[in-house]
């Protein structure tokens, strides 16, 4: 099969090879996927760059979400059939072997059904990025008459955010910076877009809320931003946070403090339970099988231009998903 890989870390340019590589074959409880797309998180491309941590596999088909066709099935497997679409998440977690290659084969439960009205290239987003977006919205319980806080909402994780809060009943305030990041915002359903550079930010956000502060965020930075979090914060309300953070820790205030009763919870979609993850995927199909998702996607570049799609997903922010096409 034809596949990207890299040996060592390092730039995209200087340690991505693109070449033929083993067919992968279905053991038991397996699924062999024929990819058609695979998409690029920020996690493949820092861990490809990161050269002070040694390789886990001695070659490493990068790309934990995709999305193609079920070429086989292993036995015990009975939930899919040959020609079924399907995406995928989790594929390299763990594993030598992603999705960044024109076949992979998964345990079952990481490979879900693909609706009809869902593209291959859409379908490559409904992995880490939708589900981060799922469970932070929705992780804390319903939001139905609440309102949502998302912050970097142009962002993949965001965009989803802010869709699947509005679909369970939310009231979404979101904070992008420059118009056209907040303009995507606006797409997306938020009901109000606030400027996220905007020094009088919290006063805005607390006025938005008759002073009671929010009931929920979804915080992409939590060291850096926890104090600004615990001024507009309503009490008993929830902050949901997913990104990583130059800072490793976080200081939590005791006393004084707006929300003296509060819920914090670190979302590590990676890591879920099988039954909670399958509770998230279930989510995400719902709301993609009616065509309420909006996909933002910045590009698409074939796999032989491996390299190239990992340099874009670099360097653009809040544009979108970067998608691998698989001939």
């Amino acid at each position: 099969m034809l596949a990207g890989w890299y040996d060592r870390c390092g730039p995209a340019d200087e340690v991505i090879s693109i070449g033929e590589a083993p067919d992968p074959t279905p053991g038991p409880g397996e699924v062999l996927v024929r990819l058609m797309t695979s998409g690029i998180n920020p996690s493949d491309y820092k861990r490809r760059g990161n050269t002070k941590a040694p390789l886990e596999f001695a070659r490493v088909i990068p790309h934990s979400d995709g999305a193609g066709v079920v070429a086989a099935v292993g036995a015990g497997v009975d939930r899919f059939r040959e020609g079924d679409r399907v995406w995928t998440f989790h594929a390299q977690w763990g594993r030598a072997n992603g999705t960044a290659a024109q076949y992979v084969a998964l345990p079952a439960a990481l490979v879900q059904p693909l609706p009809q009205n869902v593209s291959f290239e859409q379908g490559a987003c409904l992995g880490i990025p939708a589900m981060t977006g799922y469970r932070c919205a929705m992780g804390g319980g319903s939001v139905m008459g609440k309102t949502v806080y998302v912050p970097a909402a142009a962002g993949r994780v965001g965009a989803y955010a802010i869709q699947f809060a509005k679909l369970a009943g939310a009231r979404v305030i979101a904070s992008a910076s420059g118009q056209t990041k907040m303009n995507a915002a606006r797409e997306l359903g938020a009901d109000v877009v606030l400027e996220r550079a905007d020094p009088d930010l919290a006063r805005k956000l607390l006025n938005e809320t008759g002073g009671r502060g929010v009931d929920r965020i979804v915080e992409i930075d939590l060291p850096g931003n926890i104090l600004f979090n615990e001024s507009v914060l309503a009490d008993g309300g929830s902050i949901a946070t997913y990104g990583s953070s130059p800072k490793p820790q976080v200081t939590l205030t005791l006393s004084p403090r707006r929300a003296r009763n509060f819920d914090l919870q670190i979302v590590f979609v990676y890591t879920l339970a099988p039954a909670l993850a399958q509770a998230v995927c279930e989510g995400v199909i719902a709301a993609a099988l009616g065509g309420r998702l909006t996909h933002r996607i910045a590009g698409v570049v074939p796999l032989p231009e491996l390299a190239r799609a990992h340099r874009e997903a670099e360097s653009q922010t809040g544009s979108g998903h970067m998608i691998v096409s698989i001939p």
